[in-house]
């Protein structure tokens, strides 16, 4: 005998007897707990879910064959039926909206009829009262009936069941049935029933299980017997064999994606409609799982139906990605090059992830310290950093790389394993150069500055007077200065506008003299700049100089000069005055330039140049 709490309707069997209880505990939702699930996992690993699927309290999708013995002793029961066919239908639709029913009947082979059909497969709740009120208690006679061959008949298509229904045939009685009944067996009908997938519930108001065939078949078929049911709780019965009837929960995998593996144990399990399945479902990501989110569903369904109890599951496998750096290069000591690694998604769990620097144009340990290490990321972190130290020098170097690689992640993948560091050289891409000079005669030069020339130094020369023969040339100058001067003196910090470099040369009072020839000289000045002025591209050196002679007499008589170039012939040359030349880029200019066949004399010449480097043979000291 069973004992069951339907979820719409609950009957005690006590002591034989089918009573409604005092109160009815209210039943869990029919679903999947939990129905969603978002879990973070790395590649190859997995995660335990414990599931329960509660069933409603009638199978899903059912097609329901109400069945009734209306011999002439069932009068009570029908009556009972018949005021209840309402209630029946409406809890029945109430738990599965989808249920369709049938109505039929059974009597005695000596009756006008055995069995009929009162109505078939239908949603319409008016139509099933209609097929129901049509049972009448008659005939009969002997102890057995004929249900055997009513159950044999409904499933062997008298009954219009759809295709994925939950067959489940409701039938009251108070006697067994002849067998054979119709020419067909008990044995018969319990293959038949098994074959259409029928489950019978048998409502014993009788004797109907009196030769054992009620037992017989409820077993089989996975049904319910209720015996002792009075005649006015025979409604009530089929509800609660309804809700008694066990159903199967089978996990089914729907729709997944590759990287995600489901698997629920046990594969399946039988329980009570209205009963609750447990599983515990163990959620995998694919070892070879790239980072990203993924998806799949589990359709937990009853019987082979689904019952809408679908589980979405949302499957995040993280990955780390590391950035690139770019750092100046000191000219002393180490700068730091700070990488920061990125998890893309925070984890549940520790995730850790191995870094290494690696050689490129840049060469550890002369341009930056070899560094690797590993990196561990706490639950819910998503950054960290490490350090790579660059080395600073005073070479002029085209910009250098070297290269970052992550390895062996630990609970997550790798999205973008390679970081680049630049190191930008801080020196410039080349030097100024500067030179003065107040007086040279032939190879002889007197108040001199810088006369290295590159790199250009702050440097001044200062002569009172000076006198120097060139065979039968004479001269004789007072005053003579020259310097030079670097801005800024440091070359080693970054360019800026305004950096450059100045030379000036200056002679107070020049005389030059040979056989019939005589020159005089004012003040001569001469200056040569080289300037970094900014553009749209950055800076770039530009180049100015400028000269000046307050007077000159040749032979007594007076020439106008001032700043502006000129050309003098003479008997034994030719006078060049406040001429300026930018070759190679190097500028020159002179005051005064005697050119003899014999020899020259300059007068106050500044000179400003600009040199690129071995790194940067084109290059100019106003860019690095």
């Amino acid at each position: 005998m069973r004992r069951r709490s339907a979820g719409f309707l609950v009957l005690a069997l006590t002591a034989g007897l089918v009573v409604l209880p005092a109160t009815t505990a209210a039943a869990a939702p029919p679903g999947v707990t939990p129905s969603t699930v978002d879990v973070t996992l790395g590649p190859g690993q997995s995660t335990t879910v414990a599931k329960s699927v509660t069933t409603a309290a009638v199978p899903p999708n059912p097609d329901l064959v109400l069945l009734a013995d209306t011999t002439g002793s069932m009068g009570g029961a029908i009556a009972n039926v018949k005021a209840n066919a309402g209630e029946i239908t409406s809890d029945v639709l109430g738990a599965q909206p989808s249920a369709q029913f049938a109505v039929a009947e059974y009597k005695d082979f000596t009756d006008p009829f055995a069995f009929r059909v009162n109505q078939n497969t239908t949603a319409d709740e008016a139509a099933v009262q209609t097929g129901i009120n049509q049972w009448t208690a008659s005939g009969g006679g002997d102890a057995p009936e004929a249900y055997i061959n009513a159950l044999w008949e409904i499933a062997t298509d008298e009954i219009a069941f759809r295709e994925g229904s939950s067959r489940i045939v409701a039938v009251f009685g108070d006697a067994p049935s002849h067998d054979p009944s119709g020419g067909h067996t008990l044995a018969d009908a319990i293959a038949a029933l098994q074959a259409a997938e029928v489950r019978v519930i048998m409502v014993n108001v009788g004797a109907i299980d009196a030769f054992g065939q009620a037992t017989a078949i409820t077993e089989a078929t996975g049904g319910v017997l209720l015996n002792n049911v009075p005649a006015d709780q025979v409604s009530e019965a089929i509800l609660a064999g309804l809700g008694a009837i066990e159903v199967t929960v089978t996990p089914t995998v729907g729709a997944c994606d590759d990287e995600v593996d489901v698997t629920n144990t046990p594969a399946g399990r039988t329980v009570e409609g209205g009963g609750t399945a447990a599983f515990t479902e163990t959620i995998a990501a694919a070892p070879n799982a790239a980072p990203g989110v993924y998806t799949c569903s589990v359709d937990y369904l009853v019987n082979g139906v689904s019952a809408g109890y679908v589980q979405s599951i949302t499957v995040r496998v993280p990955g780390f990605s590391v950035d690139d750096v770019t750092v100046t290069e000191p000219n002393l000591g180490t700068v730091t090059a700070t990488f920061t690694v990125t998890q893309s998604i925070p984890g549940t769990s520790a995730t850790s992830v191995r870094y290494a620097t690696a050689n490129g144009t840049a060469v550890a340990p002369g341009d930056f310290a070899a560094a690797s290490g590993t990196l561990t990321f706490a639950p819910g972190e998503t950054t960290k950093t490490f350090g790579v130290q660059v080395a600073g020098d005073t070479v002029d170097e085209l910009t250098e790389n070297y290269a970052v690689t992550l390895s062996n992640p630990v609970g997550a993948g790798l999205i973008d394993p390679t970081g680049k560091g630049t190191i930008i050289d801080a020196d410039r891409d080349g030097a100024f150069s500067c030179t003065a000079t107040a007086l040279r005669v032939a190879s002889v030069t007197v108040a001199r500055a810088n006369p290295a020339n590159i790199p250009c130094v702050d440097d001044a020369e200062t002569v009172v007077d000076a006198g120097l023969n060139a065979g039968l040339i004479r001269v004789g100058a007072q005053a003579l200065t020259a310097t030079t001067d670097l801005t800024p003196d440091d070359q080693q910090i970054a360019p800026e506008p305004g950096d450059g470099v100045h030379s000036r040369a200056a002679v107070e009072t020049t005389g030059i003299s040979t056989l019939g020839l005589s020159i005089e000289l004012g003040a001569i000045e001469s200056n040569a700049t080289v300037t970094c002025v900014a553009d749209d591209d950055g800076l770039k050196p530009v180049f100015s100089g400028n000269s000046h002679v307050a007077s000159l007499r040749i032979n007594g008589l007076p020439v106008t000069v001032g700043s502006a170039p000129l050309t003098i012939p003479l008997v034994i040359g030719s006078l060049k005055l406040n001429s300026q030349t930018l070759v190679n880029g190097v500028l020159t200019q002179r005051a005064v330039a005697l050119e003899t066949p014999l020899t020259s004399i300059v007068i106050a010449e500044a000179k400003a140049d600009i040199h690129g480097t071995s790194a940067h043979p084109g290059g100019n000291p106003c860019v690095r």
